[in-house]
């Protein structure tokens, strides 16, 4: 029989409860003080939206703004 070991930081790690992508990234940029990608994530996830609403019904809507 094999007898039990305490487990390791990476096992304890694992028995933790999983943090969600946002939450992660939250707490990189806290960590790193990388607080300048904000604006830049916002930019880009408001291009992202415009391209996507851009194909369907509300592409008129976004056509005046421009």
């Amino acid at each position: 029989m094999s007898e039990q070991r305490p487990p390791n930081e990476f096992e304890q790690a694992n028995q933790q409860e999983q943090a969600g992508l946002v939450k992660e990234f939250i707490a990189f940029l806290r960590e790193n003080k990388k607080f300048w990608m904000i604006p830049l994530l916002l930019a880009l996830l408001a291009i992202g939206a415009l391209l996507i609403l851009g194909g369907t019904a509300a592409a008129p809507f976004i056509y005046t703004l421009f």
